[in-house]
């Protein structure tokens, strides 16, 4: 097929290339983008004068949006579960799950999932004796994706009950009983579980397909997804490879994986589409399940600061045997005790196989201290944030960390002027996919409903529009290795490139949440809208 060029002129192009940040035109040819300038000088360029021209009428365009963490197929598999987020008590989750179970036969697993327990008038999790008001095997997933709850039925199903040697995660009563609470480890019994009893349903492919067209909705061009097998979460090539031969694959794939893939393979292998990532690591749980390792007392906890999931010299182990490799480590570190730890081994490991090309990562640092951040710059390992869990947490934070230690919690801006590298996601479906409500939250810092406190949360800590313009566009490419392909909009990149209808450094900053998409492009294809 002859490549074709396209001239898109009188926009308001935000490159997000620090050299030259403004542009009024670009010129696309085939996938790449050819030149970007001034109106007047991009229609001087060779391929200009038989382009197509596209006149965009004053719109702001800004580069693809990546969602640097997420696990999509997760996300794709909840979209079939009960939604339980407008929940406010346990008799409320059960009268929804009971609904859901009128219309299914007596032995189909009910799933639900985008609870928040802390918003119950009961304040605690449900157990088996709640939902055995359910006779159909349950499995609830809070919104966090580090608490599960199950009824007896599905406990049953999963082998669970007289087992010697439950994981540490399945939570006890005092007679040695599973309660049917599992914080972590151990959920990935009821999940083999839960897909066993649920083969033979829709095609996830459907799903997966159906979760690109939204994301495309949001001007989002590439992801990075992550398996996370310990809590149920996995992923494989396969599906990607079959709806790029559908047609389908609207955003780039990056996957990282719990192990180290065979045969030597290191990061970045694959095409422009689908590639390897890395290996995905957790040295922590999750803070709202208190579970997440602090090196201070959880407050109201005495004595409790969480759990670190690795004795810290197997994890050393771990992390030099993927730098030997070549392979990008992303570790889940939430608390302050497990950044320590991953520090730790990130330094012994560059020390041991020095590769300049190969960044590391430390995905959520909820809690940095001042001089982890500068070891993070001095090792140049990348900070991975959710500023959408802010909007939804502020409440969870003040509850649970102690009032000195809140100033550096979510300190987006204390890691940037440390010298840390920090790219933007979601972690859905944790969260919501929308990047503009992630957007909204790094310059506002306010509860996403309620809007409140005035000025901001710790508003010291805001990012300005263009920094986070930045975090999810030119940082997460070079988070995933693509910094020389995407995050840009610069001649010798791909032309994934996003026209807005709404034009965010104009609108009032409390509606950045509500920007609309005019359309999105990835390799100069339109994938959602149109101008």
């Amino acid at each position: 097929m002859k490549e074709r060029a396209r001239l898109y002129s009188n926009c308001r192009v935000k490159t997000m290339n620090p050299l030259v940040l403004q542009a009024e035109a670009f010129l696309v040819y085939g996938e790449m983008i050819e030149a970007v300038g001034k109106n007047e000088e991009v229609r001087r360029h060779s391929l200009a004068g038989e382009a197509e021209k596209i006149d965009l009428e004053g719109r702001r365009v800004i580069p693809g949006i990546i969602d640097s963490h997420l696990h999509f197929s997760a996300w794709s598999e909840s979209k079939r579960a009960v939604d339980l987020s407008e929940c406010r008590s346990i008799p409320e989750v059960v009268e929804k799950l009971s609904e859901r179970v009128s219309t299914l036969p007596p032995d189909a697993w009910v799933r639900g999932m985008h609870f928040d327990h802390s918003r119950f008038a009961e304040n605690r999790l449900p157990d088996r004796s709640d939902l055995d008001a359910v006779k159909n095997p349950v499995l609830l997933t809070r919104v966090c994706y580090h608490a599960h709850c199950a009824n007896s039925r599905a406990l049953e199903m999963a082998g669970i009950p007289g087992m010697k040697d439950l994981p540490g995660g399945i939570q006890r009563d005092g007679a040695g009983n599973p309660t049917g609470v599992v914080l972590e480890s151990g959920a990935n019994m009821l999940f083999d579980a839960f897909r066993k009893g649920s083969a033979g349903g829709d095609d996830p492919l459907e799903g997966l397909s159906g979760c690109m067209r939204e994301m495309a909705s949001y001007g989002v061009t590439s992801i990075n997804t992550t398996s996370a097998k310990h809590l149920g979460i996995d992923e494989s090539f396969g599906p990607y490879q079959e709806l790029e031969r559908r047609g389908e694959l609207l955003q780039r794939v990056t996957i990282h994986f719990n192990d180290l893939l065979p045969f030597g393979i290191s990061s970045f292998l694959g095409s422009d589409s689908i590639r390897l990532g890395g290996l995905k690591l957790f040295a922590d749980g999750g803070f709202c399940a208190r579970t997440a390792a602090m090196s201070f007392d959880y407050k109201g906890m005495p004595g409790y600061r969480g759990d670190l999931n690795y004795d810290p010299a197997a994890f050393s182990a771990i992390v030099l045997e993927a730098q030997a490799q070549g392979v990008q480590v992303a570790v889940h570190a939430i608390g302050d005790r497990a950044i320590d730890m991953v520090l730790d081994a990130f330094e012994a490991a560059i020390a041991s196989h020095p590769r300049l090309w190969l960044r590391h990562r430390i995905i959520h640092c909820y809690i940095v201290r001042p001089e982890q951040a500068k070891r993070m710059a001095s090792l140049r390992v990348i900070g991975d944030i959710q500023p959408v869990f802010l909007a939804d947490e502020i409440d969870i934070a003040e509850a649970g960390i102690p009032e000195e230690v809140l100033p550096i919690s979510y300190a987006w801006r204390s890691l940037q002027e440390s010298g840390v590298l920090i790219a933007g996601s979601s972690d859905c479906p944790a969260a919501l996919p929308n990047p503009w409500l992630g957007i909204d939250a790094a310059v506002n810092r306010v509860r996403s409903k309620e809007r409140t406190p005035v000025g901001g949360w710790f508003p010291e800590q805001k990012l300005t529009l263009d920094e986070t313009i930045a975090l999810f566009t030119r940082n997460p490419a070079v988070s995933l290795g693509m910094g020389d392909m995407t995050g840009t909009i610069e001649a010798g990149k791909f032309a994934d490139f996003v026209v807005l209808e709404d034009d965010p450094w104009s609108m009032p900053a409390e509606d950045l949440s509500k920007t609309r998409v005019a359309a999105t492009f990835r390799g100069g294809e339109c994938i959602f809208g149109k101008i």
